[in-house]
């Protein structure tokens, strides 16, 4: 007799046996599913429930507003969208694939990364106007009140044409979402560090302003499409990730 999970009154989890089992019967699933992928595939209808996770800041300005789009060009399947700030665990949720901010340490998982954004620093233009006078780190310092909470670290680096420096970013308020911090520094709240991608349109009407021009981030925003490396990729997750990679590129 094999134990394969314990349990109490508060919580369930595997044994080590158990995660042995469950690993061997997914790959079996796996294979099943495939299968029925490959038949829908010969008639050339992919179809049936895709679950996906998508963060929420690229979920509701990238992608958010084509997914009718893909539902009519792919009618057969049934799109299950699940967005949240939190990292999730695509087995213990049944995710057929997830999209993240940063790329995660678990070695087990199949990344690809759909998006490479380059962080600038911005201010409203008013604010720029008044009170920006010296495009330098100390200067730069003066004006940082928020910063979103990844990167609220006391030693954030960047680099100028004089070589390497490191900001204390670690007294500022934190948005955990950037499109908080977008409108917050849309309103006159500073200057911070956001992903160019997510204020493009707003420096297309002059909303806001990009500042500090060679203070540059080491670090770069990066979106990646996540899936377990014991599932066998079905077709219609490898039609979400070229749609939302046509997305990111227009």
């Amino acid at each position: 007799e094999v134990r394969l999970f314990n349990r109490n009154t508060r919580e369930f989890h595997l044994t080590a046996e158990g995660v042995v089992l469950f690993n061997h019967a997914q790959v079996v699933l796996d294979h099943v599913k495939a299968t029925d992928e490959a038949v829908a595939g010969l008639r050339h209808t992919p179809s049936g429930a895709l679950k996906v996770s998508l963060p929420m800041a690229f979920s509701r300005d990238i992608i958010g507003g084509h997914l009718l789009a893909f539902s009519k060009q792919y009618p057969d399947i049934r799109l299950q969208i699940m967005v949240t700030p939190h990292s999730v665990n695509l087995m213990r949720e049944d995710l057929d694939l997830a999209f993240v901010v940063g790329l995660p340490e678990n070695s087990e998982i199949v990344a690809k990364k759909i998006l490479d954004s380059p962080l600038i620093w911005v201010a409203s233009a008013d604010y720029a106007d008044r009170r920006i006078k010296h495009e330098t780190i100390d200067d730069l310092q003066t004006h940082l009140m928020y910063c979103e909470r990844r990167y609220q670290v006391t030693n954030f680096q960047v680099r100028d044409n004089t070589g390497r420096h490191a900001i204390n970013m670690s007294h500022l308020m934190t948005v955990n979402d950037p499109l908080i911090l977008r409108q917050i520094i849309v309103d006159g709240g500073g200057v911070a560090l956001l992903p160019q991608l997510y204020c493009q349109k707003e420096l297309e009407t002059g909303q806001l302003r990009r500042v500090y021009h060679k203070i540059m981030s080491n670090e770069a925003a990066q979106v990646y499409a996540l899936m377990p490396s014991l599932r066998l990729q079905p077709q219609k997750a490898r039609l979400f990730i070229a749609f939302v990679e046509d997305i990111v590129q227009q």
